[in-house]
């Protein structure tokens, strides 16, 4: 039994309650006082059922798994799939059937090859863990939707047979799903189909597509009575489509208990008009009503490297419905869950029609990188079946599957990372129940768009800029923040083209703003060319037979209008219209046309763009390449003294060819300037980004990023000159040699050497890692050897020399420091002192005894320093350093005289 909506609205006190209703009692939670701590932000539903659905399809996961995948908690642990949803909050979980996604020889299609006999195991699973189960009938043997319902290969022989097919529709649900019910498997929900808007195992028309749906609904009547039939569809964006399906439904006498709707933000519109048409349909016809698909993206990246639906498929502008990151994937799901449960209780039984919503594939991670170069994991996904589809499915799906088969597609939008790891929005079906916060951490400010013309001021662009943004924190709690623009670099803008500028808010926030400038349209001397305004009509002079200026909505290439032709014999026509007053010069006469002969072969040469000046004409074929196919034809004018041009569309068709003419435009013809170079301003802008930051102040480096923005902001313009260009270069210029170098107030000298022989030199560059500390805390830059002095003196040991480092362009900071010297060992005929063979000897620490065997005069070692500095002949002390602030001292310890 569902819970009862309205009176959880009453529970505001965060406990649990027993209430009475006519079906005896239930319990309703309400959501906790305090919403628990996570890493997302999630606002409680409030009014939430307790059995509101949180599903999700992880259709793909025994694949998966054989391809070697594991799924881990949010600390890394390995656990099972299935236990990993259930303690997120996830309470269904839904498992599409295709009838034989398999070649004769046993070569799975992929997406997981899920037959019925491998989504029983999975079923299987599912219930093990407490979840229930929603049964996803495609009645295909690969993936169904809008586009593809084909008919499964074994159903072949009757394609196009509404009652055969129902006949066995019936027969191979009834039969797959006693195999459930036999097995324990805890079914919930039955879906008929998957995305039907169209076609349903072949069968397309609505008398016999409700005959396939009244037979997978009475198959699952009569094995699992308690099981809810679901009917799916799409699209919800498309005004009156819901509203249809239902009513052809009922008005078929389908039994069926749920109208399942898909939902992705980045096709089906908004949620407010998703909760509008499903609550529509729950009121008028008492339906529940459920989605049964959505996603979003928590990354743009792609995991396997083959691409990905998201976003190569979706515009700009819907990519910017919810943040593309975990805390986007929660609020994009509490925004659908929202939407269900607001449908209510549309039937006055007390409960809430919105049953819930299923997250789809939110486990389908990539199961190897590199994409097709990768044979081995091109040999992975027809192994296994862990991508969309395998090479083989090309059989059964050679225009979809048999072109563009891969990957996941999908692992971008997935609930995991492309590790297998929990993401942070996985929870959120628990969430949205109990509410969850997260740190108030600033995550990012959405840039700012502006648009323009190129006829627009400056000041006018410049006026559009917001004095403050809203910047975007991780708990959900924006903030209003003050903003400092780099508006100076607008002054820099040239022509149409897209700007960049930067700003910084008041919290030292980094934001920008982009500035679209488009080009003023050019003036158009036809009258009405798009033929939208019949009062115009008159301007034209139609002759001959078979054309019109009328609608032809859906085909014209501007607006509903167009110069129609069709006439079921040959025919000819003409269109003209004479344009006077024109300035003599060079114009362009442009048309679009579309058709095509009456056997939808294209005509290249029946339809001809002309215009007449002087006595001349020129002329251009409108091409009918099929339907909606618009080719463009392109005249040169040139306009003389008289200011006069003839244009006309001439048409010599054969019977039963068709199409239209549309958006006829005559503009003056414009040159597009030549570019100067910018190779010197590029050379000043590369050798600005090689300046080390550290080292200057505030004040000048603002002065060079305000030269800087004004050399982005120029060379995105289109109409920039040789002398805009110079300009630029000698702010750019001007700003590096303005450059002010930061105060260093002390230094930090690291020796990476620390012992040192007579007359060694210490190496500036090597040895000694030297940092200059910048006052009033603005940081400190590692210092090159010809920016600071050294002064040492090691001609004779010592127990410890001092090394002092002094600032060439301060020489009042200075820092001190010790290291040890030694004198050079007796013996040995080379320079060196390794050891081995070239005059040099080691030491042995423990005993003092020279390393005789590769010193040629090795048979005494001496210098090795007393505790006061001067050289010895004993050599039994160790010399042991250590690092002290501000250098290195020396320990001594005596091992003998």
């Amino acid at each position: 039994m569902r819970r009862n909506t309205a009176l959880t609205r009453i529970m505001a006190s965060g406990v649990a309650a027993i209430m009475l209703c006519a079906g005896g009692t239930f319990t309703v939670n309400a959501a906790e006082e305090e919403p628990v701590k996570a890493d997302v932000s999630v606002k409680a539903i409030q009014g939430l059922s307790d059995d509101f659905i949180g599903g999700m399809d992880v259709s793909s996961m025994l694949s998966l798994e054989e391809s070697g995948v594991t799924f881990k908690n949010a600390n890394g642990e390995v656990e099972d799939l299935f236990t990993l949803l259930k303690e997120s909050g996830v309470n269904y979980v839904r498992l599409r059937v295709w009838n034989d996604p398999f070649t004769a020889d046993g070569q799975g299609y992929g997406g997981g090859n899920v037959n019925a006999d491998r989504a029983l195991t999975m079923a299987k699973r599912a219930t093990a863990a407490g979840l229930k189960v929603l049964v996803d009938f495609h009645y295909s043997d690969f993936w169904a939707d809008p586009s593809k319902q084909q008919v499964p290969k074994a159903w072949k022989s009757f394609e196009g047979d509404a009652d055969k097919t129902a006949d066995t529709v019936y027969d191979y649900t009834k039969q797959t799903l006693t195999t459930f019910k036999q097995a324990g498997v805890d079914v919930g929900m039955v879906q008929v189909g998957n995305e039907t808007t169209a076609k349903i195992a072949g069968i397309s028309g609505w008398d016999g597509m409700s005959k396939v749906f009244s037979a997978g609904s009475k198959a699952i009547r009569e094995v699992l009575p308690e099981a809810k039939v679901v009917i799916h569809f799409t699209n919800p964006e498309k005004a009156g489509t819901y509203a249809t399906y239902a009513k052809q439904l009922s008005n078929h006498n389908v039994d069926y208990d749920v109208f399942a709707s898909s939902y992705y933000p980045f096709w089906h519109g908004t949620t407010e008009n998703l909760t509008s048409v499903l609550k529509n349909v729950a009121s008028t016809y008492k339906k529940d009503v459920m989605v049964a698909e959505t996603s979003w993206a928590y990354t743009l990246d792609d995991g396997d490297d083959d691409s990905n639906t998201v976003p190569s498929k979706v515009t700009a502008d819907n990519l910017k419905k919810y943040d593309i990151s975990p805390q986007g994937q929660a609020d994009e799901i509490r925004a659908v869950a929202e939407a269900v449960s607001n449908i209510g209780d549309n039937d006055g039984d007390g409960e809430n029609d919105g049953l819930g919503v299923f997250y789809w594939e939110p486990a389908w991670v990539p199961v190897g990188t590199g994409g097709k170069d990768n044979a081995e994991l091109v040999d992975t996904w027809n192994k296994y079946g862990g991508g969309w589809a395998t090479e083989a499915a090309g059989e059964y799906d050679p225009n979809d599957a048999g072109l563009y088969w891969g990957g996941s597609g999908v692992d971008n939008q997935a609930l995991f990372d492309f590790d297998g790891k929990a993401l942070a929005s996985l929870p959120t079906f628990k969430y949205i129940h109990t509410g969850a916060v997260t740190d108030h951490v600033f995550t990012k400010i959405d840039p700012v768009e502006i648009t323009a013309t190129d006829s627009d001021s400056i000041d006018a662009i410049k006026a559009q800029l917001p004095s403050e943004v809203a910047a975007h924190y991780q708990d959900g709690v924006d903030e209003t923040e003050t903003v400092t623009w780099q508006s100076a670099a607008l002054d820099w803008i040239r022509g149409a083209g897209t700007y960049t500028i930067t700003g910084t808010t008041n919290a030292g926030h980094d934001v920008t703003v982009t500035v679209t400038v488009t080009a003023t349209p050019a003036k158009d001397y036809v009258t009405d060319g798009s033929f939208e305004n019949a009062e115009n009509d008159k301007n034209w002079t139609i002759a001959g037979t078979g054309a019109s200026i009328t609608e032809d909505s859906g085909n014209a290439a501007d607006g509903k209008r167009a110069l129609k032709f069709w006439a079921s014999d040959a025919y000819s026509f003409s269109a003209t219209q004479t344009i006077t007053g024109l300035e003599p010069g060079e114009y362009v006469l442009t048309a679009m046309s579309q058709g095509a002969a009456a056997d939808n072969a294209a005509i290249t040469d029946g339809v001809a763009l002309s215009a007449t000046t002087g006595g001349k004409t020129t002329s251009d074929a409108l091409e009918l390449n099929g339907w909606v196919k618009f080719d463009t034809a392109t005249v040169p004018v040139t306009v003389g003294a008289d200011g006069t041009a003839t244009i006309t569309i001439t048409g010599n068709l054969p019977a039963d060819a068709w199409g239209n003419v549309d958006k006829v435009s005559l503009v003056k013809k414009t040159e597009t300037p030549v570019k100067p170079s910018t190779e010197n301003l590029d050379k000043a802008v590369a050798e600005a980004g090689k300046i080390n930051r550290d080292e200057y102040t505030n004040e000048s480096l603002a002065k060079l990023d305000q030269a800087l923005a004004a050399a982005d902001v120029l060379l995105a313009g289109s109409t920039y000159t040789e002398q805009d260009v110079n300009d630029v270069i000698k702010l750019v210029a001007d700003a590096i040699a303005g450059l002010a170098q930061k105060e260093v107030s002390s230094l930090t000298v690291t020796p990476s050497k620390t012992t040192y022989q007579v007359g060694d030199a210490i190496d500036a560059d090597h040895d000694l890692k030297v940092v200059g500390n910048y006052s009033a805390g603005m940081g400190n830059v590692t210092l090159s050897a010809d920016q600071f002095t050294l002064d040492y003196d090691f001609s004779a040991p010592a127990d410890a020399a001092k090394v002092t480092v002094t600032l060439k362009s301060n020489p009042n900071v200075t820092e001190t420091y010790t290291v040890a010297v030694t004198a050079r060992a007796e013996g040995g005929s080379g320079n060196g002192s390794d050891g081995a063979g070239n005059g040099g000897a080691t030491i042995n620490p423990d005993t003092g005894e020279g390393d005789k065997t590769n010193g040629a005069n090795g048979d005494k070692i001496t210098g090795v320093l007393s505790n006061t500095g001067s050289a010895v002949t004993a050599v039994g002390l160790a010399v042991v350093v250590l690092g002290v602030a501000g250098g290195v001292s020396l320990a001594l310890r005596r091992k003998r005289s």
